[in-house]
Formats: C-alpha cells, sequence, structure tokens
C-alpha cells in the first residue's frame, strides 16, 4: 500500500514539472561567418544560400520569415568550377562580371547575419555600407553586402531584431589562415586564444544581456581535416622512376605530411619534382606568399588551437546555459569513417570530389553538406529543447544535384589542380595578419560596455 502511495505520488509531482521550453522560431537569427552564410566553392551565391544550413532549419522549423543577403548567379566569389577533366581534374573561377544583390533593399536586418571571411573580432567591430558596392568598390564587399547601413555590425544588428531564437557559428576564420598560408603563426594565421576567449565571452554575454532569445553555439571543426589540406599526396608515381617523394625548401616529404590543394598547380610545373625547384613549405612573412605543406608539428599546433577556441565555446555555454552543437565529432566521424551520414543506402564522406560533402574549393560544404550540418542541429535541438522539428527529406536533397563529380576517379581526385585564381581568391576569406595587428587588438571596453550596459539599447538598423 505504502509504494503504491508512493508511486502515485511521484506521478503527481512529475506530472507537475514544467516540461522544457520549446525553441520559438518565430524570429530566427544566425551570427556566424562563412559556414553560416551557404558560402559554396569560393563563391556566395542564391542557389546554394538556398541551402545553407540556417535556411534549412528555418524551413523546417516553420519559421514565418527567414531572410538572407542573397547573390545572383556567378555569385561574388566568383564560383569555383571543374573546368577540366583531363589529364588531371582543374578547378578555377569562372565568370568575369560577379553577381549582384538581389534583396539588398530588404528593409530590416538580415536574419541570416553570416558573413564570409569574417571571424570573431570582425563579428563584434566590423561595420559594412551597402553604398560601396553601388560605387563600385568591392574591397570590404561581403560586410557590405551583409551588413550595408554602414553603422551596426551583426552583433549589433541581432541583437537589434530581438530574436526569439539565435545560432552562433564564429571562429572557423580565427583559425583557417593558419592552414590556407600553411603555416601555423599566432597572432598572424590564427588569433592568439587569450583574445579569442576575451571577445567570445563578451559577445555571448552581450547576447545574454541584451536578449531573450535561446541560444545554441556551435563549436568548430579540425581544419587540418578539409579535403583542402588532405587531398593530395605527399608524393607523386612517375614512370621509370617510381614513388616520388616531393621536396619542399625545409627538405623531403613524408607520408606524415599534408599537402594542401595550393600546391597542385606548382607540382604541374615542376615544383617538388626532380629536376625542379622546391615547393614552398611555409608563410614568406615578407611577401606574404603562402606556404603550401603542413608538417605534423603544425598539425597539432592547429589541432591544439581549436581545441583551445573549443573549450572556451564550451565555458561560454556553461557560464550563460546554452547547450553547444558538437560540429568537431560530427565532422570527425566523417573524416574517420566512423559515423557516415548515411541516407537510403548512400554513405557521404569528406573525399574531395567525390564524397558529397565538400564544394570544389576544398574548405567549405556543399548544398548536400550543409543539409547534413542541418539535419544533425534539427535532431539536437528536438533533443535539448524537446521541439518536434521534422528531419529533412535527404533522399530529395541528393537528388538535388551537387553530387560526385562524373568522370573523376579516386585516383585522379588526388592530383587535383586548384588554380592559383581560385587559391588567391581563397586565401581573402582569411588573409595573413601581416601588417593588421589593429584587427586583432582587444577590443574597446567603452565601445563594448554600451551595448552590455543597457538592455534596452536597440542601435539604428536602417539599411
Amino acid at each position: 500500500m505504502k509504494k503504491t502511495l508512493f508511486a502515485t505520488c511521484l506521478v503527481v509531482l512529475l506530472a507537475t514539472l514544467p516540461a522544457a521550453a520549446q525553441v520559438d522560431f518565430t524570429n530566427y537569427v544566425a551570427l556566424g561567418d562563412t559556414l553560416t552564410a551557404g558560402f559554396v566553392s569560393g563563391s556566395l551565391m542564391n542557389w546554394y544560400q538556398e541551402r545553407s544550413f540556417p535556411a534549412v532549419l528555418a524551413q523546417q522549423a516553420g519559421s514565418p520569415v527567414f531572410e538572407q543577403p542573397y547573390v545572383s548567379e556567378p555569385g561574388i566569389g566568383p564560383i569555383f568550377e571543374l573546368v577540366a577533366l583531363a589529364p588531371t581534374p582543374i578547378i578555377a573561377p569562372v565568370g568575369l562580371i560577379p553577381g549582384l544583390p538581389t534583396n539588398a533593399e530588404y528593409p530590416y536586418p538580415y536574419n541570416n547575419l553570416g558573413i564570409p571571411g569574417a571571424d570573431l573580432f570582425d563579428m563584434i567591430f566590423q561595420t559594412g555600407d551597402i553604398n560601396n558596392l553601388i560605387q563600385g568598390n568591392f574591397e570590404n564587399v561581403m560586410f557590405d553586402i551583409v551588413l550595408r547601413n554602414g553603422i551596426n555590425t551583426a552583433l549589433e544588428q541581432a541583437i537589434g531584431l530581438q530574436p526569439t531564437f539565435m545560432t552562433v557559428w564564429i571562429g572557423n576564420n580565427d583559425e583557417l589562415g593558419a592552414v590556407l598560408a600553411g603555416t601555423a603563426i599566432d597572432g598572424v594565421t590564427m588569433t592568439p586564444v587569450d583574445i579569442f576567449a576575451g571577445l567570445y565571452n563578451n559577445a555571448i554575454g552581450a547576447l545574454a544581456t541584451n536578449t531573450t532569445a535561446d541560444i545554441v553555439l556551435i563549436n568548430l571543426p579540425y581544419s587540418t581535416e578539409i579535403p583542402f589540406a588532405t587531398t593530395l599526396d605527399p608524393y607523386v608515381d612517375i614512370p621509370g622512376l617510381g614513388r616520388w617523394y616531393l621536396v619542399a625548401d625545409t627538405g623531403v616529404l613524408t607520408d606524415a605530411d599534408l599537402v594542401t590543394l595550393a600546391a597542385g598547380e606548382l607540382i604541374a610545373q615542376g615544383y617538388g619534382l626532380p629536376g625542379g625547384p622546391p615547393l614552398p613549405d611555409n608563410l614568406n612573412i615578407f611577401t606574404g606568399e603562402p606556404g603550401v605543406v603542413l608538417r605534423p608539428s603544425e598539425v597539432s599546433t592547429i589541432n591544439d588551437q581549436i581545441d583551445a577556441f573549443n573549450a572556451v565555446i564550451s565555458q561560454a555555454g556553461a557560464t550563460y546555459g546554452y547547450p553547444v552543437f558538437d560540429a568537431n565529432a560530427l565532422f570527425a566521424g566523417i573524416v574517420s569513417g566512423q559515423d557516415l551520414p548515411t541516407y537510403g543506402g548512400v554513405s557521404l564522406t569528406a573525399d574531395f570530389l567525390l564524397g558529397g560533402i565538400f564544394s570544389y574549393d576544398g574548405v567549405h560544404p556543399q548544398r548536400i553538406g550543409y543539409a547534413v550540418v542541418a539535419d544533425n542541429l534539427i535532431q539536437f535541438i528536438n533533443a535539448e529543447y524537446g521541439n518536434t522539428i521534422p528531419r529533412l527529406n535527404m533522399a530529395e536533397v541528393l537528388f538535388e544535384g551537387d553530387w560526385q563529380t562524373p568522370g573523376v576517379s579516386p585516383a585522379k581526385a588526388r592530383e587535383t589542380v586548384m588554380s592559383r585564381e581560385a587559391f588567391l581568391q581563397l586565401m581573402k576569406l582569411a588573409p595573413p595578419k601581416l601588417d593588421q595587428a589593429p584587427r586583432i587588438r582587444r577590443p574597446n571596453p567603452s565601445h563594448f560596455e554600451d551595448i552590455v550596459r543597457d538592455p534596452r539599447r536597440k542601435p539604428d538598423l536602417t539599411p
């Protein structure tokens, strides 16, 4: 009898406990960088933006409005394409005339405030003015397209929108430069950890103080495991000579070394081969010419930096009560092959040109890849908040295109040549800070405290 009474009381008690509050997608705002923007194959273009992970999430969750800064074909890059298959695959940007914004007159800040090329500092302090683009000035083009009004930063515009829900995926460009430049230098190709920590906590603190939004933070995958860094072999097979390990200006490469896609064109010109000049291993800090090799010690340094950034993100989540979506684990499972996304018997991999996840720049996902992120994020939100957001129909996504590149074998994919024009375009996303020390200085407290102190402050958001 006592057991029955106890069980009855327990049921009544549990029934009276408040259920976990579901996420309200009435006003969803996404803060971030290239990965939030839906950047694909070196370009920001509407066909791909429609499948950015925030756009997919908003659609599945039934958000009434989710505006993005759409750009017409061939995008602002312009977009990379596979321009030749034989004798080796060649990737280059196409289209001499860049695309243009198609909804720049939208009267409010965009819901998708992901900015290609933005690092954490930029998200907090950089502005953009659409008038620059109108006048033909493309120097600050991504910020000008997204932010437009010349006054408010991405963080300020997000606060001004007073969102009900947010995702924040920032920090990728704070370490990507080390991979693109083939050299890990703190403060030059990577943001120092202490600066990242201060900026990140200030930014999340500002959102916590000035909004009532539920927020999901997203951590950072290892950029050393993207196809840009892992596709090319450190050797070539030469008829009559056998396997020849490439030579860099720091010595002969080994199986443990990574050769970036930036080396493809150089190897095609004879660099690193018998009788040819050596490949540049490291960034030339005087000329800015990047290196194309990552030695094991550099890979460890970059991964350690990413681990430290992710620890900062986890701590901020714990401090402010925001859950952290583990994008690092998601992509690590794909790269290792231990947790491949499989839909209808089709497994997606990280293989360049063939795996379905990554685009032609070897850094950013394509539509299918962003859909995988969105689908996993939906499952995470449903588990964390008790939502019932429907998962994606991945069969439809797989048949939208952007699948395997016809005519490219796995062996040929490992001989891909990325044109110098394509590589230099990619480098603009995370250039070495050789003469831009002010960009990684500590924030001006007076500028920032104005945002934090007054929760009623809503910036002028006139585009």
